[in-house]
């Protein structure tokens, strides 16, 4: 072999060595590609498992739980808040768990960027008793094929008039609308404390803090795979604030949780 011949070939060698350890360094795995949808879109590759199926199901459960990010006082009958919210889960995109069962417009587009998976959403929150509240969510990904949608019902078990603790107990579900390849639901029940903090006449403030429990279930709809319904249960403890100034409503939350979540809310109400 001649010299220029043996250093090209080395020259190559290196190459490839110097791309394939960066490629196995960065941990990142083939993205399943599909460009029927112009965003990542829910679609089961063969090379799903079922213990990656199952990872799938207790982790999304987290990421779609019904979280109205107010505290446990009463809304009192009549009164309503309408909102948008924002709801931010610290899931790895390249596990199986998530790899597998999406599909993207091409191979550079990731599941997300930055440090969580972000689902923006819209609430409805009205007091139908003196100590009974429900809430409406809903969401749509426009460029994807699946949606959320979900109710809650918020009891309400300490409120007294002359004090500014309360607590409150609620239950949720969220069900997962549009992907053919599976179903997808989460049912979950909270328990909060609150204390509220009077600012000025229009303004006040409520830390609160609570623990949820959640039974996370999915079903496999295709002939791509072939997996067992999953269900799963799960907890998580939150604590977070809700701001009353005048007619708007703020709030943000997090939660601890296998994969955390921070979630932020701005509304309007009476």
């Amino acid at each position: 072999m001649k010299p220029r011949s043996l250093t090209t070939t080395l020259a190559l060698a290196a190459s490839v060595l110097v791309h394939t350890q960066a490629a196995a360094q960065s941990g990142r795995p083939r993205l399943h590609i599909n460009p029927r949808w112009k965003e990542c879109s829910f679609q089961l590759d063969p090379s799903l498992t079922q213990s990656a199926w199952r990872q799938f199901t207790q982790e999304a459960g987290l990421v779609a739980y019904f979280r109205p990010l107010s505290d446990a006082r009463p809304m009192g009958k009549g009164h309503f808040e309408l909102s948008m919210l924002q709801w931010k889960t610290g899931i790895d995109d390249s596990d199986s768990a998530w790899n597998d069962t999406f599909v993207h417009p091409d191979s550079t587009h990731w599941l997300f960027e930055g440090s969580g998976l972000q689902f923006p959403g819209l609430m409805v929150r009205a007091g139908i008793t003196r100590s009974t509240d429900v809430g409406v969510y809903l969401t749509k990904n426009a460029g994807a094929n699946y949606g959320f949608y979900g109710a809650q019902l918020q009891q309400s078990l300490v409120r007294r008039p002359t004090s500014a603790w309360a607590a409150a107990a609620r239950m949720s579900f969220v069900s997962m609308y549009g992907p053919a390849d599976l179903g997808f639901s989460v049912f979950g029940v909270d328990v909060l404390g609150s204390r509220t903090f009077a600012v000025s006449r229009w303004a006040a403030v409520s830390p609160y803090v609570g623990v949820s429990t959640y039974l996370s279930t999915s079903h496999e709809k295709t002939a791509a795979v072939t997996l067992d319904d999953e269900s799963v249960l799960g907890a998580q403890a939150m604590v977070g604030a809700a701001v009353q100034l005048s007619v708007a409503r703020l709030g943000v939350e997090y939660n601890v949780a296998k994969v955390p979540s921070l979630s932020l809310k701005v509304g309007i109400g009476r």
